[in-house]
């Protein structure tokens, strides 16, 4: 039996790791050290090896293939890269070499003569809004997506002047600067992470505020009218949540407001999953499938990262989950060399590192090791410098063309599809994208919803996920 067993895990390694890197999917893209990121490691000896993990990390690696360059995509794109693949996230440069994506925005001064950061009389703060997809389209947006890389606070970022400001300084600035009129969502998302959920201060207008009064306010916000079909404020409450469950304190007054919020839109997630698994491309207001891969990814991808925060652990292995992050890590697998924005891409791909992390017993190791204590120049030490290319690169192939992302194009509104960035305003309405300009777009199917997928069955009972904590909040109780 033993034998069988093992038999089995070292084929499911195998199909799993073979059609992701094959020299048909990205020719030339061959590269030894993706190949051991994204590498599957050896199951330990007694746990099953579930197929669904294999595909969810088969997609996160077949999405490292889409390089944003560093000086020609914007901060706001490469935040969002930073999003999804955390310490993983690495850019081209102009130059032909290799860098670090947090490192660029920690070192990098300028976008187009326009800081990345600068100091106020707080701390200091990303630059805020100057056009579509350049620099933040909300307060605190860039440490809010960043903080999923669990940055320390003493991690520095260079401003225009040289001198650098800390997480614990843009953090400062946060709560300073945080007024009733602006949305609280990323600001909310920044702060849960870094201050205790009792926190209370002064803001520097005299008001009084807390975590629970920016609680209170998200949770009062319509979904329905909300950035992303609400999924962003779903996602936030959730995470909030958690990290007061993890005080030990019960559910009560804001927190349990909160918690009834939470689980009534994730019934309602769950009632409008159309049958192949995938959620309603139009959020919460009706079950709709689109035949579409870059009209689908939006919803499908946001919808599953807020759920991967606000479900327990017991959950996650049940079918209508699992079918739906099959139906995530399908479609971006097998739509990898269709252009895509990247909101949606790194929303998805995030959706399915959280989901990797709390089920995967031996996930891939992550590039760095997540640590709230190290420095700067620990973190970064090993690309200190960027990664010199040992040869002169071949000419790129159409496929390889097609697997990176393009830069954003100037244009007097938005930047196309075809650059691989959301294509309508900043405040990410929508995120809805307008027609590819990809030649490889898939062709026009009748907007049906399809037939459900077939079930893929979790291993036994030795298969109970990671008991580690998650590098985030920790996941709700059962």
């Amino acid at each position: 039996m033993r034998c069988w067993r093992k038999l089995t895990q070292l084929l499911l390694i195998a199909l799993a790791s073979t059609p992701c890197f094959a020299a048909d999917d990205v020719p030339g893209l061959i590269d030894p050290a993706i190949q051991q990121v994204a590498a599957i490691a050896p199951e330990p000896q007694g746990v099953a090896v579930d197929p669904l993990n294999i595909k969810v990390e088969r997609s996160i690696a077949a999405t490292n293939f889409r390089v944003l360059t560093a000086g020609q995509h914007t901060p706001w794109q490469i935040v969002h890269a930073i999003l999804g693949l955390k310490h993983d996230c690495i850019l081209n440069t102009t130059d032909g070499k290799k860098i670090s994506g947090l490192e660029w925005l920690a070192t990098s001064k300028f976008h187009e003569g326009v800081p990345l950061w600068e100091k106020t009389p707080y701390g200091g703060r990303g630059h805020p809004f100057t056009k579509p997809y350049a620099f933040e389209g909300h307060p605190t947006q860039f440490l809010g997506y960043m903080c999923m890389a669990d940055l320390p606070l003493d991690y520095k970022f260079q401003t225009a002047d040289g001198s650098p400001i800390t997480v614990r300084e843009i953090v400062n600035d946060a709560k300073m600067q945080l007024r009733e009129g602006p949305e609280v969502t990323w600001t909310l998302w920044a702060l849960a992470h870094y201050i205790p959920p009792d926190s209370e201060w002064i803001n520097a207008y005299g008001e009084a505020w807390s975590i629970e009064r920016m609680v209170q306010i998200q949770t009062h916000e319509s979904v329905l009218n909300a950035a992303c079909g609400g999924t962003h404020g779903l996602f936030v409450l959730a995470y909030a949540r958690n990290r007061y469950i993890a005080t030990k304190k019960p559910l009560r007054g804001v927190w349990l407001e909160a918690d009834q919020k939470i689980q009534r839109f994730i019934h309602e997630a769950r009632t409008m999953q159309n049958p192949d698994g995938s959620f309603s491309a139009d959020y919460f207001q009706g079950r709709r499938w689109d035949p579409d891969f870059t009209k689908r990814l939006p919803a499908n991808g946001h919808m599953l990262e807020w759920l991967m925060v606000a479900l327990p652990q017991s959950d996650l292995k049940q079918d209508w989950v699992r079918r739906g992050v099959e139906s995530v890590a399908d479609d971006l697998y097998n739509n990898r060399k269709v252009a895509v924005d990247c909101g949606p891409l790194y929303h998805a791909v995030d959706a399915l590192n959280l989901y990797n992390y709390r089920t995967n017993p031996n996930p891939r190791p992550l590039s760095y090791p997540i640590s709230g204590k190290r420095k700067l120049e620990a973190q970064t030490a090993s690309l200190s410098k960027p990664i010199e290319k040992t040869q002169k690169a071949p000419e790129k192939t159409t496929t390889e063309k097609q697997l990176e992302a393009e830069p954003a194009k100037e244009s007097d509104s938005t930047p196309s599809e075809s650059a691989s960035v959301e294509s309508n305003s900043t405040d990410e309405t929508s995120e809805k994208p307008t027609e590819s300009s990809n030649t490889e777009t898939q062709p026009a199917e009748e907007s049906a919803i399809p037939e459900p997928t077939p079930k893929i069955t979790p291993p036994g009972p030795s298969n109970t996920g990671s008991q580690r904590p998650l590098p985030i909040a920790p996941p709700p109780p059962e």
